[in-house]
């Protein structure tokens, strides 16, 4: 903000090759990782690495919803392989997620390519699952009013008024219900518990 007294005369800049610098809807849709193209042994990105981008939905105002698949068999679950997911964005209007995620994905493809032990251990190694924005909308909506002095909630929640982190379905008691009653695992799996209709 160039309006801010605070800011920085020189601001140190990072020696690393990431994209420090904030993207919107549009510019992140633009980003690297996320637009993987088809090679030998399935989907890779630039450079190499093995990834699978796809749309996992849209939001209730029709922004694609993008999840990030990094793995040496991306779209493949393989058994034993420890799989996890990093989430971004539930409340539209805390933007630093989005932007962790984009350089963490940045960073893994860059030194896979590169061949860093460590990066390609983990990506041979772990199915890797990740969601830089869970709520686009609000998203769009802080990032059009501007700074947090247009209100500190604008944008948190979904465009329907969802807070997504207290909007998750009670699956534990649904489990915990059917374990008493010995229903585990022949009559109700425990590996997929569908989302009660309530």
């Amino acid at each position: 903000d160039p309006n801010n007294i605070y800011s920085w005369h020189s601001q140190p800049l990072p020696t690393d090759k990431l994209d420090f610098r904030h993207h919107n809807y549009k510019e992140m849709r633009k980003v690297p990782s996320l637009q993987p193209r088809r090679g030998a042994g399935g989907l890779r990105a630039p450079g190499g690495t093995p990834v699978r981008g796809r749309g996992i939905g849209k939001s209730y105002l029709g922004l694609k919803m993008y999840v990030m698949e990094i793995s040496d068999n991306p779209g493949q679950h393989e058994v034993g392989e420890p799989e996890f997911r990093y989430v971004a964005g539930m409340h539209g209007n805390e933007v630093l997620g989005r932007e962790l995620l984009l350089n963490l994905m940045e960073y893994l493809c860059r030194e896979f390519r590169l061949g860093n032990p460590r990066v390609v251990q983990l990506v041979t190694e772990t199915r890797i699952h990740l969601l830089p924005s869970m709520n686009p909308d609000g998203y769009e909506t802080a990032y059009k009013l501007g700074s947090e002095l247009s209100g500190w909630a604008m944008g948190r929640w979904t465009y329907e008024g969802i807070d997504l982190n207290h909007n998750f379905a009670d699956l534990n008691t649904a489990l915990w219900d059917a374990e008493d009653n010995d229903l585990v695992p022949h009559e109700f799996p425990n590996h997929y518990i569908p989302i009660p209709e309530y």
